[in-house]
This record gives C-alpha cells, sequence and structure tokens, in this order.
C-alpha cells in the first residue's frame, strides 16, 4: 500500500530498469503501412521481438534514468504522442520476457518461479504434445558453414533454368506415357524393397530440410538445430532458422522459407526426367516415389499457409506481418465480438484497413480449417487405437482443441456483459441465437427422400434347376401364361443314363425278391433286398423328379419377358442363366430403402410419392404398407445399387453378392393410383410424409445411436 506524502511534496519517480547489454538492435522491415521496425535479438534464448518506430525511440532514450524523465523526453525531443501507461507497458514487456538485468523484484528467485511455471506435470504435457513433439537431433551450423561452398553453385541462376528444363522435359514425357505414368508398378513387395522406399522418402525430407538451412546459412543467419518432429505420430524433419528474423530484406526470408519447398520441387524434376528414361524396375519405382511426394507434400501440405509450416511463413514474410497468426487471431476476435455486441474496445493495433481485413479473413479461414482437421484426427486416433484409449484421446482432441477455445472466448463474454447489455446489436444478436434454438426445438413436418423402384407385385426368374440341353421352347416374348403352364422342356442325356441305371436296379432288386420262395440264398437275404429295394426306388423317384423338373413351368400367372433370345433347340444352359421374367401385369408396388437413422420417423399408413428417374413420367402417390423388422444383409435390387450406378452403397464379396455398407430397412408402399404397364421395373426416389420431428431431435437421435453403436467393446 502506497501512503501519500506530505501535501505539496513532489513525487517520487520511478527508475528504469537496466536492459542486458548482450541484447541485439537490428532495423526491420517496414511495416505494410510503412511503418518502420526494429527487431530486438535476444542470442542467449534465441528468441526475437519486432518493435516500431515509437518504442524504439523510447529505448534510444533509456538513459533518462526514470519512467518520469523518459515521458518528458520522449515529448520534447520526438513527435510520438505517448503516455505514461505507455511507458510502463514498455517496461512491463522487458521485464515479462527477461530482456533486463535484473527481474521486477530484483530476486533470483524469479527467474525459477517462472521456470517452474512454464513446466507442466508429465500428463499435460502428454496432452500438450501428443499430436507434435519436437525431438532435436544435430546442431548443423558449423557442418553447414563448411560445405555451403559445396552447395554454392545450385543458387546459380543457370542451375535453376537448368532444373526447370529437366522438369518440363519430365513433364512431357510423364504426359506422352501418362497411362503407365500413373499405373507405375512400384518394386517394393520384399525386405530390400520396403527398405529403399523408406531411404527414399528420407531423402527427400532432408533435401527439403537442407534447402531451409543452406539458404539461411548462405544469408548469415544461424542453424542451432535440425531434428525430427512427430506429428500425429507420423515423423517428419524440421530445421530451426528462426534467425532469419534478424534479417532486413524480405526477399531473403521468403527465399529461406521457401528454401524447402524449392529443393523438393528441383527433387522432384530431376526424379520425372529420370522416370522416362529409366528402364522398369526399383530406380524407376523410386523416380516414381521421390517426384510424386515431393509435388504432393509440396503442392498441398508445404505450402498450405492454414498450417504452420512453409505456406504460413512464406504467407507472412510475403505480407510483412511477424508472428501473423497470434496477430490474425486478436483481429479475428475483436471482429467477432464487433459483429455480434457492437464496438466497445479500439483493435487489437494500429494498421490499415486492408491489412485488418486481410488479418481477420486469415483468423476466420484457419478457424475453419482447424474445426475441421481436429475432428478428422480426433476420429483418425479413435480408430487407430483401441476403443479404451481411443475413447481417452478422441475426448482429449475435442476437448481441448475445439471445446477450450470455445469456452474461453465465451468466458471472455460473459465477463463484459455488463458492457455489451447496453448495446443493441448484443440484444439483437441474443434475440436471433434464441430463434435459432427455438427453430430447432419446433417439430416440422419432414419429407423423407429413398431410393425406390416401381415393379410388378408379383414376379419371377425363371432358371434350369440342373444342367440341361434345350427340347422344345414353348413360350415367346410377350405371352400370357397362367400359373403351372410349361415353359421350356430340357433333356440331360446323363440324367437319363442314371434314370435306366436306377430303374435296372430297381427291376433286379424286384426281380431276386419275387424269386425268394423257391431261392433259399435269397431268402436268407431278404432283409438286405428289401432295403436295397427301398434304397433304390427312393432314387429312382428323386431321378424322375429331377426329369420331371426338366419341364419347366410358370410359378404365377403373368406375362414372358425378355425372353432369352439364345433358346434354340439343342443347345446346353446351366443353372446361372436366366430363360425368361414372368411379370404379374395385375398389381404393382413400390419397394424402398431406408437408413437406420430414418426409419423412426416412418409409419404404416403414411402417404408418399415415388418420383421416377424418367422424368418424362409423372409422378404417382402411394402409402407405406410393410416396414422390415430387420435390414438387409443382401442386396437384391441391382438397380438401386452403387456399383451400377444407383444410391445405395453396396460392394461386392468374394461370391459376387451385394453387401450394403451402411444398415438399410426395405420399405414395401402401395399404389394409390393406376400404373400404365406396370410390368416394367422402373426407378427413382419416393418422397414419404415423416413424422414431424425437430432439428434437435433429429441430431440428438444420431448422437444416441452413435454412442450406443460405439458403447460395445
Amino acid at each position: 500500500m502506497v501512503t501519500p506524502g506530505p501535501q505539496g511534496t513532489k513525487p517520487q519517480e520511478r527508475k528504469l530498469p537496466t536492459l542486458r547489454p548482450n541484447l541485439q538492435f537490428n532495423r526491420g522491415t517496414p511495416t505494410p503501412d510503412g511503418v518502420p521496425t526494429w527487431t530486438i535479438v535476444d542470442p542467449v534464448r534465441t528468441r526475437y521481438f519486432q518493435i516500431e518506430w515509437p518504442v524504439y525511440q523510447m529505448i534510444q532514450r533509456w538513459n533518462a534514468g526514470t519512467i518520469e524523465k523518459l515521458h518528458a523526453a520522449m515529448t520534447k525531443e520526438t513527435t510520438c504522442q505517448i503516455s505514461m501507461a505507455d511507458v510502463e507497458d514498455l517496461v512491463k514487456f522487458l521485464y515479462t520476457n527477461n530482456l533486463t538485468e535484473q527481474s521486477a523484484s530484483g530476486k533470483h528467485t524469479d527467474y525459477q518461479s517462472q521456470a517452474q511455471a512454464g513446466e507442466h506435470h508429465w500428463l499435460m504435457w502428454l496432452v500438450h504434445h501428443y499430436l507434435f513433439i519436437k525431438i532435436p537431433l544435430v546442431h548443423p551450423h558449423d557442418f553447414l558453414k563448411a560445405t555451403l561452398p559445396f552447395v554454392e553453385p545450385l543458387y546459380r541462376t543457370v542451375t535453376g533454368w537448368a532444373f526447370g528444363a529437366l522438369g518440363l522435359v519430365g513433364l512431357i514425357l510423364v504426359g506422352r506415357q501418362w497411362d503407365t505414368f500413373v499405373s507405375t508398378f512400384l518394386y517394393f513387395f520384399n525386405w530390400r524393397g520396403a527398405i529403399l522406399y523408406s531411404l527414399s522418402l528420407g531423402v527427400v525430407k532432408v533435401v527439403h530440410e537442407l534447402g531451409h538451412a543452406y539458404t539461411a546459412t548462405r544469408f548469415g543467419c544461424r542453424v542451432p538445430t535440425m531434428g525430427v518432429a512427430f506429428m500425429v505420430m507420423m515423423p517428419v524433419m524440421y530445421s530451426d532458422v528462426t534467425d532469419s528474423y534478424r534479417l532486413t530484406s524480405k526477399r531473403k526470408r521468403l527465399l529461406i522459407a521457401a528454401g524447402g519447398v524449392i529443393a523438393e520441387l528441383g527433387l522432384a524434376a530431376l526424379a520425372l526426367f529420370l522416370w522416362g528414361f529409366l528402364p522398369e524396375g526399383t530406380l524407376r519405382s523410386i523416380a516414381f516415389i521421390v517426384a510424386t511426394t515431393s509435388l504432393a507434400m509440396s503442392l498441398v501440405v508445404n505450402l498450405n499457409p492454414l498450417m504452420r509450416f512453409d505456406g504460413y511463413y512464406v504467407l507472412a514474410d510475403g505480407l510483412g506481418l511477424p508472428n501473423l497468426q497470434d496477430r490474425a487471431f486478436a483481429f479475428g476476435q475483436w471482429r467477432l465480438r464487433s459483429l455480434l455486441f457492437g464496438r466497445h474496445s479500439s483493435p487489437p493495433e494500429v494498421v490499415s484497413a486492408r491489412v485488418q481485413h486481410t488479418m481477420v479473413g486469415y483468423a476466420w479461414a484457419i478457424w475453419l480449417y482447424r474445426l475441421i482437421l481436429f475432428t478428422g484426427i480426433a476420429l483418425m486416433v479413435y480408430h487407430y487405437f483401441f476403443k479404451a484409449l481411443g475413447i481417452v484421446l478422441f475426448l482429449v482432441e475435442i476437448v481441448w482443441f475445439i471445446a477450450m477455445p470455445i469456452y474461453r472466448e465465451l468466458t471472455v463474454w460473459w465477463s463484459s456483459r455488463t458492457v455489451y447489455a447496453a448495446s443493441p446489436r448484443a440484444w439483437l444478436s441474443t434475440a436471433c441465437l434464441a430463434g435459432i434454438v427455438v427453430a430447432t426445438l419446433i417439430p416440422l413436418h419432414t419429407s423423407i427422400s429413398v431410393p425406390a423402384v416401381l415393379q410388378a407385385s408379383s414376379y419371377a426368374t425363371i432358371f434350369s434347376p440342373t444342367p440341361g440341353r434345350l427340347q422344345q421352347v414353348l413360350v415367346h416374348d410377350g405371352q400370357v401364361v397362367k400359373a403351372g403352364d410349361p415353359l421350356v422342356i430340357l433333356e440331360n442325356p446323363s440324367l437319363e443314363k442314371e434314370v435306366r441305371l436306377a430303374e435296372t436296379k430297381v427291376a433286379k432288386w424286384d426281380y431276386r425278391l419275387g424269386r425268394m420262395a423257391g431261392y433259399g440264398q435269397d431268402r436268407d437275404q431278404r432283409q438286405v433286398i428289401g432295403e436295397s429295394l427301398r434304397a433304390g426306388l427312393a432314387e429312382l423317384t428323386g431321378l424322375e423328379a429331377k426329369r420331371d423338373n426338366l419341364t419347366l413351368k410358370a410359378p404365377i400367372s403373368g406375362v414372358v419377358r425378355d425372353r432369352a433370345d439364345s433358346l434354340t433347340a439343342g443347345r446346353w444352359i446351366d443353372q446361372k442363366v436366366p430363360i425368361a421374367y414372368l411379370v404379374d401385369n395385375r398389381q404393382a408396388e413400390i419397394e424402398s430403402f431406408v437408413p437406420v437413422d430414418e426409419l423412426a420417423y416412418i409409419e404404416v399408413g403414411q402417404l408418399a410419392r415415388f418420383v421416377p428417374l424418367d422424368l418424362t413420367r409423372p409422378s404417382i402417390g402411394a402409402r407405406v404398407t410393410q416396414i422390415a423388422e430387420v435390414d438387409e444383409r443382401e442386396f437384391t435390387v441391382p438397380y438401386l445399387a452403387s456399383v451400377y450406378g444407383g444410391d445405395i452403397p453396396v460392394r461386392k464379396d468374394e461370391k459376387g453378392r451385394l453387401k450394403p455398407e451402411i444398415s438399410v430397412y426395405r420399405v414395401r408402399l402401395s399404389l394409390d393410383e393406376a400404373v400404365p404397364n406396370p410390368g416394367q421395373i422402373l426407378p427413382g426416389h419416393v418422397q414419404i410424409e415423416g413424422q414431424p420431428s425437430s432439428v434437435a431431435k433429429r441430431a440428438w437421435d444420431q448422437v444416441a445411436a452413435t454412442l450406443v453403436r460405439e458403447s460395445g467393446f
């Protein structure tokens, strides 16, 4: 507690802390708005701090000794409009970042407390780092300086043109053999190939990091460490080139940030060129892997500005905005609060409107990207590990990386509620939010659209029960038949031979049974003869039934459709060839397949409307008549299967059967109106008027179903 001094006495002046003598102050590049900047270099901790012209002017007058004298000197000697609070903020900044000789209290224990505060329990450390862990391996600065003369020729303009020409020739060769290129056989099927594959990928990543490291060394920067990092358990190389912040040239910093991508693209150009000349084998496979991996990693991963890889640093240096991500987040939060609650605070820093819009757009884009990325990573780790650990890692990912940032922002909103309460914009946002919540709770009439086919209620496919030879065809396409009418007569010489042999056996046993009275040996074997006769009669009956089945009869009354054109007398057919289709034209029905998450909103009796895929045909009214109690294990309607262009995702098993990839239930519907030519199968979609349901209920049902499905260990 500070007690006031006697009336009229001068307040005690506050002494400025002594700056560390090993700090370096380097001229930096101007901001996008043209403001001069300087960089404070902390060589001991390899830390860099960008300051603008007013702060640099204060540090230039640090020998003023006290906060009050420094403020007076700035007011008298410069045009800067600064307040006493600005000087106090600078002092706090210097203390916080350990740029002074002593701590704020002057005790060395403050540094110990600061170090201990930065330490985490092993469990919290694991939560923070299990997705990304950096392991430094080497201190390459001396090696890079010693070998730089050997690499220097690669930085010449003629070398760049040479690699560009090689890449162009390689692209031409690949374009002429595109089908061969995309179907390149990879000779990595043995242990030797696997080792070569791993080494080739390792070489690509080493070349990438050396591209950064040599470029930084060439421009006079120090590369203290290189090592390996594990990003979602996947090893990637890294190099520490933060010393590039000392450079005043934006072009040099851009070249350092892009050095890895440039090196990798050069390697890809060389690999593409070599692929066109190498013979089939392991070397060509390596060239293919190096070319495609380098191009894919460079274009998709490294140049992505939404991740903190090369693309991020290229964007930050290109815009002239160091520490882009954190500064953009501050602007994004400020802009979001302004939109929701009105402007109650000034921007985080003074920049032009163009830079402000750029950082706000970048922040919102990276938030959306992180939401998608972290959700995907959470699902990946859930499925990658065994279920118990997968659930824990999934929850850690969702809570720590998605829920916690949202919670912290909501906490800021709540702490400022008294300020926001006076804003009409805040009340409008609250009303909109309440309206959205209410809208999600109101039951609405829903229409469920599912794939369906309109077909005859009764139909049959005619197959031969056994292989046979056509003897006579009794029907033609379009002929009306009744149940039991013969359609095709087949013959099977092998079966006829078996029938005659069975008749001979039956006759033999019957003869021996008849002579039993006068033949003693047969009397002694009467039980064996009787059993043999009964077995022979059973065999003969079965063979005769098979022979009778060679006369194919109509199982239903209807019209013959799609009779095979190849049905000519004397031709052999087997059981797999459909001979004809029988369709009952008197009545039609609709068969649809409803996903399990929509099944709860369908009941027998609900109205529906069938819309054919053929838009020249009119839609047809229908009504739900039957809902299957179990889902489809084997899909039997090929017209709707995805492998044949339908909407139901299915796959073929090893036996060629169609298996649904999702759980679907068969739902039958009757027609409310007559249909011309109901015998023709007509694919389409059926719109079923589902039960009223709110968005919130549907979301909860989906979540509950997922929890129930995944709860089994």
